[in-house]
């Protein structure tokens, strides 16, 4: 049981956001005192958009040795289109994928959703991309 700072009523640990920074583990305000604060924040315009873009580009930048600059000139160089596919509409959450070599951590090239996952899947290497290709080729080729 805690004592909630804002409306001082003693309520059960359930009724409170869980919070690692605080000392005691959980937020000083009960979540019904919590509710208008946050309703507040995500009501300003953008707000979302604004802060998940800035965390891409520094995830992009700092996990993945790709920094804003070379991601925007990446994308254009390639048309505006992921890289492997062509496609213009880059799936997942709405932005195209820094692609990146894992054992290097050298940027490659800029791939929408579902081509980064692939290569992802296929573990980046090229003999079971071939392997790939090859059973396609021959399942299509017996219609």
């Amino acid at each position: 049981m805690l004592t909630c700072s804002k409306c001082r009523n003693v309520l059960p640990l359930s009724s409170f956001y869980k919070e690692s920074k605080f000392t005691r583990g959980y937020r000083y305000s009960c979540k019904e005192c919590e509710k208008p604060r946050f309703r507040n924040y995500a009501s300003k315009p953008g707000i979302r958009e604004k802060r998940n873009k800035t965390r891409r580009a520094w995830n992009r930048a700092t996990k993945y040795n790709f920094p804003s600059e070379l991601y925007d000139s990446r994308l254009q160089e390639q048309g505006n289109v992921c890289a492997i596919c062509g496609t213009d509409t880059p799936g997942g959450k709405g932005q195209f994928h820094a692609d990146h070599n894992h054992e290097t951590s050298q940027p490659r090239g800029v791939l929408c959703h579902n081509c980064n996952v692939a290569l992802g899947n296929f573990q980046d290497n090229p003999e079971i991309l071939k392997a790939a290709i090859e059973y396609l080729k021959k399942y299509s080729e017996a219609k």
